[in-house]
């Protein structure tokens, strides 16, 4: 294949390109899933092929094939200059972000291969997890699943660089529901959805787990509707993944602050006369954007184009100091390289801007436990896991519920909530974090669906954080 990507980018550069490159993608995917005793599910599938872009005079082309011959590679070469030259005629013929060659050889580490242990195996599993939860009589409905992809990249480029680099995923959960007069509820336990081996299934406590789910969907079905008030807010790692994926990571994709990509849930508030100016949160509000952190979803060494990776400030001290950048994009916040945020989910799909792994850093000196935050907080709600969701086209206004919500009285979970909700602004939302626990409390949690892009496209992303608590946010459903 090393032979295949050579004749491609040697293609090119006698063809005049200002910029090439070609990216051969080797995917597997398997997904699992079980429905009391039954499986509903049992998929095994994945693809091959390559994708060559070419940049002439400013104007992009790219074509894909799973021709990997050298016949199909050479027509996919001159099918995507072909594109190019036609791009070229309409093109602003905009910078693109210098980069350093590099060589690399790297894989996500993990100890077992998800694709050695047997569907048999895996379904097991599955199916004692379900007969967990069902032990509870109260519970009528049992659903459980595991999936696992492995990405697998060869990418060269006209300027020299090189990169062999291999992806194993892994998620899971398990769901209760109880049904009753009341209606139903449900309630689910989610396995840390992380780049990594199989050891990752092994080592979850699922059958605790299970029972406790089980358990927790009774009480939420039989519990209290959410009143409409104002309260102080602790979201839990598990809950604040998605808010921060939502109104952190998407708000800042350059693409889509500069009025570019407004496809699911449109543009940005944050925009590029905000940098460095908006009071984005708190003081001690630090959001962070990292393509390097060890099992991320969004973890590499270098992005499709290939940009070496790292990390960097979206947030500090509460000000917006940054963006996610590709080399198309840097150039428009005054930015020599590219943050290493270009990345396409299939060697069929062109590379676009791609949010990293966003996370709240947790706080220092003399921040508090968990458990110190709880018996902190006098009157409040205790979120935990993800529920519904609404955002508006500027990722401004917005609307979570959570999985699981708690009411607080006294430094204590007093009993749970069904139907909850919150609504917020976004700056005013973060700027009413009034404290974060410490680095000991700090979890990684992440979205495994992210779509983006015409044809979609799909990310994963890991989004960590410690529990942290908002002052006087409206629940209920209340108006903003």
């Amino acid at each position: 294949m090393k032979e295949l990507l050579e004749l491609a980018v040697d293609r090119l550069r006698e063809k005049g390109v200002d910029y090439g490159d070609a990216r051969i993608g080797w995917y597997r995917y398997q997904n699992i899933q079980v429905r009391d005793s039954v499986a509903v599910n049992l998929s095994t599938h994945g693809s091959e092929g390559i994708g060559i872009r070419a940049r002439v005079g400013g104007g992009w082309g790219f074509f894909s094939t799973q021709d990997l011959t050298q016949d199909g590679v050479v027509l996919a070469v001159d099918r995507a200059l072909e594109i190019a030259r036609a791009s070229a005629m309409l093109s602003m013929n905009a910078p693109f972000a210098q980069e350093a060659t590099h060589q690399v050889v790297w894989k996500t580490p993990y100890e077992i291969d998800p694709f050695s242990i047997s569907i048999q195996e895996k379904t097991d599993l599955l199916m004692e997890i379900n007969r967990v939860i069902r032990s509870n009589p109260a519970v009528a409905r049992a659903v459980s699943f595991l999936n696992f992809s492995r990405e697998h990249k060869m990418f060269m480029s006209t300027e020299g660089s090189q990169s062999d680099q291999l992806l194993m995923r892994v998620d899971g959960a398990c769901i209760a529901t109880a049904i009753g007069p009341e209606g139903f509820e449900s309630r689910t336990f989610s396995l840390t959805p992380l780049n990594i081996g199989y050891e990752h299934v092994l080592k979850a406590p699922w059958f605790d787990e299970a029972a406790r789910i089980a358990d927790e969907a009774v009480e939420k079905l039989h519990a209290p509707v959410c009143p409409e008030e104002q309260t102080d807010l602790i979201l839990l790692p598990t809950h604040t993944c998605l808010v921060i994926h939502e109104t952190i990571g998407h708000a800042t994709e350059l693409d889509r602050v500069m009025g570019w990509e407004a496809d699911m849930a449109g543009t940005s508030f944050a925009t590029t006369d905000r940098l460095r100016r908006l009071q984005y949160g708190s003081e001690i509000f630090n959001v962070v954007a990292d393509r390097t952190m060890p099992n991320g979803r969004s973890t590499v060494m270098v992005d499709d184009e290939g940009v070496a990776t790292g990390a960097w400030h979206l947030i500090r001290d509460g000000v917006l100091t940054g963006y996610s950048t590709t080399r198309s994009t840097a150039h428009y916040i005054g930015e020599e390289r590219s943050r290493g945020c270009s990345y396409a989910d299939s060697w069929s799909n062109v590379p676009i801007l791609r949010m990293p792994n966003v996370s709240i850093e947790p706080g220092i000196g003399n921040a508090p436990s968990y458990e110190e935050l709880l018996a902190d907080t006098s009157d409040g709600v205790l979120v935990d896991g993800m529920g519904s969701f609404s955002i508006d086209h500027q990722r401004i206004n917005f609307q979570f519920g959570g999985d699981a919500v708690w009411r607080i009285r006294n430094g204590r979970k007093e009993h749970m909530l069904r139907r909850f909700t919150y609504q917020s602004h976004n700056p005013v939302f973060w700027n009413s974090v009034d404290t974060i626990c410490r680095q000991d409390e700090w979890r990684p949690e992440g979205v495994v669906n992210c779509g983006k892009g015409q044809p979609m496209q799909r990310a994963q992303l890991t989004h960590g954080s410690a529990p942290l608590r908002l002052r006087n946010i409206t629940i209920g459903r209340a108006k903003i």
